[in-house]
């Protein structure tokens, strides 16, 4: 009975090992699976390092932030929507459906402060990077078309919108995820903005506002 036992002492300490080193695993690399699932590979602890140096740079958090996530989303909350991914060292878009899957398979209140600051700067992460995909569009009184401050004539939107997709590829921008975003005049004629909108969702366009 005692050699059993000391049999089974090394086998149980092995798996007390792997147990413990299985759950001290960085939720980074949870991360990493959930985006891996979609074959898209992701380095999640360099790009967040590199995402809390710039917010620190730019004194939008500060060191003690790190340590309360709560800090983190009021103060990210803050900034404009229309917030310049580049300027945040966020090269393209990282697509929102596995980060929802795996949040939604977790319980966030559970996790220790180091990990829901994992999340909490994760989550501002893949939201901004979604403005590579944003296009504004803006329509005048006159019943103009404008594009990055350009006229566009109506009969060139489709092909002038799909090649500015097909342009950005390299930052994950597709015709799935880009987000159509129209702004007006105060002036402008309503079956204008109407027939613009219909259009826009004749191209199979997902995602399409009006402000």
């Amino acid at each position: 009975m005692k050699k059993k036992s000391l049999f089974l002492l090394p086998l149980i300490c092995i798996c007390l090992v792997l147990l413990t080193a299985q759950s001290s695993e960085p939720f980074s690399k949870e991360i990493e699976r959930a985006y891996a699932q979609i074959q898209f590979d992701i380095d999640v602890e360099k790009i967040l390092v590199d995402f809390k140096n710039e917010l620190i740079e730019k004194e939008i958090l500060i060191e003690e932030d790190l340590n309360d996530p709560s800090n983190i989303y009021d103060k990210l909350a803050k900034l404009k929507e229309n917030v310049d991914p580049l300027a945040f060292g966020i090269q393209g878009v990282i697509d929102r459906e596995p980060w929802d899957n795996l949040l939604s398979s977790t319980d966030i209140l559970s996790l220790n402060e180091s990990t829901q600051t994992t999340v909490a700067l994760f989550t501002y992460y893949q939201r901004f990077s979604v403005n590579h995909a944003k296009f504004e569009l803006q329509l005048t009184e006159n019943r103009l078309l404008e594009f990055k401050g350009e006229n566009v004539p109506i009969n060139s939107l489709e092909s002038i919108l799909f090649e500015e997709i097909d342009r950005l590829a390299y930052r994950n921008v597709t015709s799935k995820n880009v987000r159509i975003v129209i702004k007006a005049d105060p002036k402008t004629p309503n079956e204008f903005v109407t027939f613009i909108i219909g259009k826009l969702r004749k191209m199979d366009l997902r995602s399409v506002e009006f402000r």
